[in-house]
C-alpha cells in the first residue's frame, strides 16, 4: 500500500502532463511549426471548434510572483520552451523600488513561454504552470498567438509604498499611511502606487500589440502572489486588508469588469512576524469579495534553501492552479477522462479532498481543473477503497465524476494531526510538549505539538551556514536508527518550516561546511519525504505573544535503507531559542533518559524503541 498521496502535486510532477498531449508528452518539446497536435486542416477539423480570442491571464506581485526557484532544479522535460502559450514580461528587482520608471519599457514584446523569466535568468516564478494548464486549453495549433501570460513584478514590493491602488489613496483611513513619494497618475486621471500604475499599462500595452495584429483579447483573470514583505512591518499590516479589497476592486474597476475573476495565493513563509495574521486576512477577502478566490499552501513546499519563496515543483503547481481556478469560470473544456491515482486518506479523520484533479480533455491534452463540489464523502472509519463523486464546470456544462480514495492507517502531513488523536502521547520534560508517532507501511509519521511562547523564524540569516537554522530558529530533530548511534540519520525541521536531513553519523556540531555538505535535501538524495510546520500567533517578537506550534514529518523507509520499522530507534530534541537581551538556545529531550547527556545523538543508551513510542 503506497502511502497518502493526497494532493494533484506529486501525481502530475511525475507524470509531466499538465499541458500536454497524452500521445506526445508535451506540448512543448516540439517547436511553434510542429506542435504536439498534427495542426493539417484534416486534423484541426476533427477536433472542437476554438474560439477566436486571445486569453491573457496577469500574473503580478512581489519576489514570490516574480520568481526564486531555481531553472536548475527542473528536470529536462520542464526546462524546454512551451510554444504553445506565450509570455510578456516586465518589473523591477528590490534594488530598483526606490527608482521605479514612471512607466514600462513598451519596446518590450510577447515572445514563447520558458524558464527564465524571474529576479535572474536562473530563476523562474509561477509562468511555469500557469502556461502548462493554459496549453492544455487553448493550444495554438497553427495560431500565432492563443494564450499570453502578463507578466508584472517587483521583489520586495508592498502595499504601503508600491502597490496601493486608488481607493487606498482617496481613503483617510489608510491614505496616512501610504507612502506617495512616488505616487502616479494613471490614464483615468486617478491616482495610485507606482507598481500598480505600471501593472495597468503593462496589461493596456499587451492588449493593445494584440489588437494591432487584429486578433480579440480577453482578460480571463488576475492572479496575485504577494504579502510576506508587508508582514514583517506594524503598519503595513494596519492597512492590508483594505488595500488588497480596493485593489482588487479598482483593478476591474480599470479593465472594465466587475467580476473579473482574482486568484490570491495564500502566503507560505512562517518567517515575518504576521505570516498568520496575513494568511488570515487573505483568507478572509477570498471569503468575503466577490469572484475572488485563494490558492491553499497546504502541500507547497519553499526552496530548500530558504523559507520565503516557492521552490521549483511547488512553483510549477502554484501557476497550474492559478490557472485552473481562473479558467474554472469559464472552462470550455470537455472532460474526456480523470487521470488521478487512488488517492490515500487517513482513518478515522474527514480531511479536505483536492480541489484540483488532472484529466484530458476533447483536444487530447492534459491539465488541471478545478473541483466544484464533491457531492459525496468517503467514511473515515472503513478502511479500504471508496468512490467519491464530485462536480465540475467543462463544456457540457456542470458534470459529475468520480474518483477511488483509500482509506488507510496512515497520516496525512498537513499540520493538523487529527488522526494522532489516538495515538500515545510521549511528552517532552516540563509539559513542553508532546509528541505522537503512527507507523505506516513505507514510513513512519510523527507530530510535535510544542508549547512555545516566543517562537523565532528568523528568515533573513539563511544563507549564513547551513541556512542559519541551526542557530536562529526553533528546531525540532528527529535522530533516527535501525542499528547504533553512531549510524544514526537526523532529521531537522525548524520553525522556518525548512527541512534538514544529515547523512549517518554526522553530527549537529559539526561545522558549516561539514552539514552543508551532508544535507541530503541539498544535495537532492532523499526519494521520499513530506512535512508542515504551523506557527500560531505573532513569532519573531521579543513580548513572547507566540501560541505555541506544530510540526509533522513523515520519514521513509526508502531513505531509512531499511524495509519495515522494524528495530527502528528514536530521539528527539527541541531546540528552544530564546530572547531576553539576546538570543540564546536550550535543548529539550525526549529520551529513555533524558538527563543522562548534555547531547544525546551519539549515545545508545538515549534511544527509545519505536514500539515504546506507539
Amino acid at each position: 500500500m503506497k502511502k497518502i498521496l493526497f494532493s494533484t502535486l506529486m501525481i502530475v510532477l511525475s507524470m509531466n502532463l499538465i499541458g500536454c498531449k497524452n500521445d506526445d508528452l508535451s506540448s512543448s518539446n516540439s517547436n511553434s511549426t510542429n506542435n504536439s497536435l498534427n495542426s493539417s486542416s484534416s486534423k484541426r477539423e476533427e477536433l472542437p471548434t476554438e474560439d477566436d480570442k486571445i486569453h491573457l491571464i496577469v500574473l503580478a506581485g512581489q519576489s514570490g510572483a516574480r520568481g526564486k526557484a531555481l531553472v536548475n532544479d527542473l528536470n529536462s522535460k520542464l526546462k524546454v520552451t512551451n510554444y504553445d502559450v506565450d509570455i510578456i514580461a516586465d518589473g523591477l528587482v528590490m534594488e530598483a523600488l526606490d527608482n521605479i520608471p514612471l512607466s514600462i519599457d513598451e519596446s518590450i514584446n510577447i515572445t514563447p513561454l520558458k524558464p527564465g523569466f524571474g529576479d535572474y535568468p536562473s530563476e523562474f516564478g509561477p509562468e511555469l504552470g500557469i502556461g502548462q494548464t493554459l496549453a492544455s486549453r487553448y493550444p495554438k495549433y497553427d495560431e500565432k498567438y492563443k494564450s499570453v501570460v502578463v507578466k508584472y513584478t517587483a521583489c520586495g514590493s508592498t502595499f504601503l509604498d508600491h502597490w496601493y491602488s486608488e481607493s487606498s489613496y482617496l481613503d483617510d483611513e489608510i491614505s496616512s499611511y501610504l507612502n506617495i513619494e512616488q505616487v502616479r497618475e494613471n490614464k483615468n486621471g486617478d491616482m495610485c502606487g507606482p507598481l500598480t500604475n505600471n501593472l495597468y499599462q503593462l496589461i493596456d500595452h499587451t492588449i493593445e500589440l494584440l489588437e494591432n495584429e487584429g486578433y480579440e483579447v480577453v482578460l480571463d483573470g488576475v492572479s496575485f502572489v504577494h504579502g510576506e514583505q508587508d508582514a514583517k512591518y506594524d503598519d503595513n499590516m494596519l492597512i492590508y486588508e483594505k488595500a488588497l479589497t480596493y485593489f482588487i476592486n479598482d483593478i476591474r474597476n480599470y479593465v472594465g469588469d466587475n467580476n473579473l475573476p482574482f486568484v490570491i495565493t495564500e502566503a507560505l513563509t512562517n518567517s515575518a512576524k504576521y505570516s498568520n495574521k496575513l494568511r488570515e486576512i487573505q483568507n478572509r477577502v477570498a471569503k468575503e469579495v466577490e469572484n475572488t478566490s485563494i490558492i491553499s499552501n497546504y502541500d507547497l513546499y519553499t526552496n530548500v534553501f530558504e523559507p520565503w519563496h516557492f521552490g521549483a515543483n511547488s512553483n510549477i503547481e502554484l501557476g497550474n492552479r492559478i490557472a485552473a481556478e481562473i479558467i474554472s469560470h469559464n472552462d470550455t473544456r470537455i472532460i474526456d477522462s480523470i487521470d488521478e491515482e487512488i488517492i490515500n486518506v487517513p482513518y478515522g479523520t474527514i480531511v479536505d479532498l483536492p480541489q484540483y484533479l488532472n484529466g484530458t480533455f476533447d483536444n487530447g491534452y492534459s491539465g488541471l481543473f478545478k473541483v466544484e463540489e464533491y457531492t459525496t464523502l468517503y467514511d473515515p472509519n472503513i478502511l479500504g477503497e471508496q468512490e467519491v463523486y464530485f462536480t465540475s464546470k467543462t463544456g457540457d456544462g456542470l458534470i459529475e465524476n468520480s474518483f477511488l480514495v483509500n482509506v488507510t492507517n496512515c497520516a496525512y502531513i498537513d499540520g493538523k494531526i487529527n488522526e494522532y488523536d489516538n495515538c500515545k502521547i510521549n511528552k517532552l520534560p516540563n509539559d513542553f510538549g508532546e509528541v505522537k508517532v503512527i507507523e505506516g507501511d513505507d514510513g513512519i509519521y510523527i507530530s510535535a505539538s510544542i508549547n512555545d511562547t516566543d517562537i523565532w523564524t528568523d528568515g533573513e540569516n539563511w544563507s549564513k551556514g547551513d541556512m542559519g537554522q541551526k542557530d536562529n530558529n526553533d528546531d525540532f530533530r528527529v535522530y533516527i536508527t535501525s542499528s547504533s548511534a553512531m549510524e544514526r540519520m537526523t532529521y531537522c525541521l525548524s520553525s522556518a518550516n525548512l527541512l534538514r536531513v544529515y547523512d549517518k553519523g554526522v553530527s549537529l556540531n559539526s561545522d558549516d561546511y561539514a552539514l552543508i555538505s551532508n544535507n541530503l535535501l541539498f544535495k537532492k538524495q532523499l526519494k521520499d519525504y513530506q512535512f508542515r510546520v504551523v506557527t500560531n500567533g505573532i513569532v519573531n517578537d521579543k513580548d513572547n505573544e507566540s501560541n505555541g506550534l506544530v510540526f509533522e514529518l513523515f520519514i521513509s523507509y526508502l531513505d531509512l535503507g531499511v524495509s519495515s520499522s522494524d528495530d527502528l530507534k528514536l530521539c528527539f530534541e527541541y531546540n528552544n531559542i530564546t530572547f531576553s537581551e539576546e538570543k540564546s538556545s536550550n535543548s529539550i529531550y525526549l529520551t529513555s533518559n533524558n538527563n543522562l547527556y548534555e547531547s544525546c545523538e551519539e549515545h545508545d543508551e538515549c534511544y527509545i524503541n519505536i514500539d515504546d513510542l506507539l
